[in-house]
């Protein structure tokens, strides 16, 4: 299990045991079961064993609600309270996690669901796919894993096989250098044989017959080496050209797994709707632009954006549209950027900019640019016009400012151009 994979499981953990301690004592029949549930929390029980507890105490939350008002329209607010809460921390839950592509239908489903008007039939639907999704995505998770494992499983082999090969090459290399010294030692002790031979024997026809012998006993030694060599040559041969293809097939399967690596990584860092950088690459990128600006002190200006009116249009002509808002708006802001800056999706209807080596001042101009592009700007959905407008917070990093606080004067520059109307630029410095 990865760490993002790891996180989410901790925030929804603690999302059940925050809202069971929450509503602990508001009920006598809810108390039994949220006694239960906190128990098996904090012991770290799997969600598969902990999803029928979720549904009886949902079921026991039904069955208060109805007993205690006649409708839907007359029921006790605390009870919305609690449904809107827990919807609001799995919302919250989502969105700071990344949800892989598979899952995305799936994931914008239960977004649409839990914008909706909830009666406890629907808020029911709502905790079971959201349980669903989380652990979906856990599977997702751990099947990729596996994959990984498996690679580097198959890998290890190879490595062990090769690490045989290699031990077999060496020894064979040892007992080569070893038949050397013996022959030459069987060379020496023939030699020696035959010196000695020729300074002792009187008859030429003997001494010629010895050394005959020696000869045709050191063709033989020569011969049997040389068979020997062969042999060994030939299998050390067929040994390196194993070492030589396995090689070439890690290195194929290290290529294949550091791209689907990198497509991974790239996806995690990729907004699917907006083909934008997300959030997480933001966080990755604010902190290296930061990084640099303390260390060479050039200007650098944070511009947060924000679509106005959007619930409106989601509300009015539908998630559709609203996606497409989303997609237009981005590919606007986009074009009209500079190489050098970097714009990411924050959150739902919000982007960030980051301008390297500019101030707020001269960060205003291109910003009114796009400002003014997106306002004359729209699209047609099922034959209705739909206009778009857009308002930003401009605020430029200095003195001692941290990333944090740069990003609240933008936000509250970006109050300051909704609350003056709208489709405006604001800037608020240090």
């Amino acid at each position: 299990m990865n760490s993002k994979q790891v996180n989410i499981e901790k925030l929804l953990y603690k999302l059940i045991l925050q809202f069971a301690v929450y509503t602990r004592g508001s009920n006598k029949q809810l108390d039994p079961h949220l006694l239960n549930i906190t128990t098996n929390v904090k012991q770290g029980t799997d969600y598969q064993l902990l999803s029928p507890q979720l549904l009886d105490l949902s079921k026991t939350l039904v069955h208060i609600s109805r007993a205690d008002t006649p409708s839907i329209e007359t029921s006790h607010p605390s009870d919305q309270e609690h449904q809107q809460y827990f919807i609001n921390r799995l919302t919250e839950i989502f969105e700071e996690s990344e949800i892989p592509l598979k899952f995305q239908r799936q994931y914008t489903l239960l977004k649409q669901r839990s914008k909706r008007q909830l009666d406890d039939k629907a808020y029911t639907k709502i905790v079971d796919l959201a349980l669903s999704l989380l652990l979906n995505i856990k599977n997702h998770a751990i099947n990729e894993q596996h994959t990984v494992e498996s690679f580097l499983a198959e890998i290890s082999k190879q490595l062990a096989l090769l690490d045989e090969h290699t031990t077999h090459a060496s020894k064979s290399n040892e007992q080569s250098l070893e038949d050397r010294a013996n022959l030459s030692k069987q060379i020496d002790l023939q030699v020696d044989d035959i010196i000695e031979t020729s300074s002792n024997e009187n008859e030429l026809s003997s001494l010629q017959k010895y050394i005959n012998q020696h000869l045709k006993d050191l063709n033989i030694h020569l011969h049997k080496h040389k068979k020997t060599e062969d042999s060994r040559q030939v299998e050390t041969q067929k040994k390196l050209n194993v070492m030589s293809d396995k090689l070439q097939d890690m290195e194929v399967e290290a290529e294949s797994l550091r791209n689907n690596l990198k497509l991974a990584h790239d996806k995690a860092l990729t907004d699917p709707l907006t083909h934008l950088p997300n959030r997480l690459a933001y966080d990755e990128r604010v902190t290296l632009e930061f990084n640099r600006w303390q260390r060479y002190k050039t200007p650098l200006t944070l511009i947060i954006w924000d679509i106005d009116l959007f619930k409106i249009i989601n509300d009015t002509y539908g998630h559709k549209a609203g996606d497409k808002t989303l997609s237009v708006v981005a590919q606007l802001i986009l074009k009209n950027c500079r190489e050098t800056d970097f714009l990411a999706r924050f959150g739902g209807e919000e982007f960030v900019m980051l301008l390297p080596n500019t101030t707020s001042e001269q960060a205003l101009t291109p910003a009114e640019t796009i400002r003014s592009l997106i306002a004359s700007s729209g699209f047609n959905h099922n034959g209705k016009s739909i206009k778009l407008t857009i308002s930003c917070g401009i605020s430029e990093f200095s003195n001692d400012d941290k990333y944090e606080t740069v990003f609240e004067r933008a936000d509250q520059a970006l109050y300051l151009s909704k609350s003056e109307g709208r489709n405006r630029c604001s800037i608020i410095d240090g």
